[in-house]
């Protein structure tokens, strides 16, 4: 992992415990008037408190494995791209991201749907024989 992982994590520790330290710790209050002592409780509410109050919390199911895991898969993506001709990543990026079918390639192209599917397979097959990174790019590819 790299060292960016690293410290998002820490940082992101950091932050807990400061919040935590501010929020759950009550304090006392001197009136310098009236030398009355005053408690001001925590700010700290429990979620069922803050339900009633209608706060909205974002729905996170990736954990910090999972985020570092797909940074991961996308550095070893762009190596095995960069690595593809323009012409290439162009059928790729057609079929894939803009999610065209073979047909729809074919017809920009000017090609038949078979020279399509053929340029396709070919495509991938090379990137299965770079190291096996091919696996990476269609996960990624069916996340999105």
């Amino acid at each position: 992992m790299s060292g960016e992982v690293y410290r998002e994590y820490y940082r992101a520790e950091d932050k807990e415990r400061y919040f935590m330290g501010k929020l759950k710790k009550g304090r006392t209050k001197v009136n310098p008037e009236t030398q009355e002592i005053q408690y001001i409780p925590s700010r700290e509410l429990s979620y069922e408190q803050l339900v009633e109050q209608d706060w909205q919390f974002a729905v996170s199911d990736d954990s910090v494995e999972d985020r570092a895991v797909r940074a991961d898969m996308l550095e070893k993506l762009q190596d095995v791209l960069q690595s593809l001709s323009a012409e290439e990543m162009a059928l790729l990026n057609e079929l894939f991201y803009l999610e065209k079918t073979e047909r729809e390639v074919a017809g920009l192209y000017a090609v038949s749907q078979n020279t399509i599917h053929y340029r396709k397979n070919r495509i991938l097959d090379e990137l299965k024989k770079n190291d096996g990174k091919i696996t990476i790019f269609l996960s990624i590819r069916m996340r999105f």
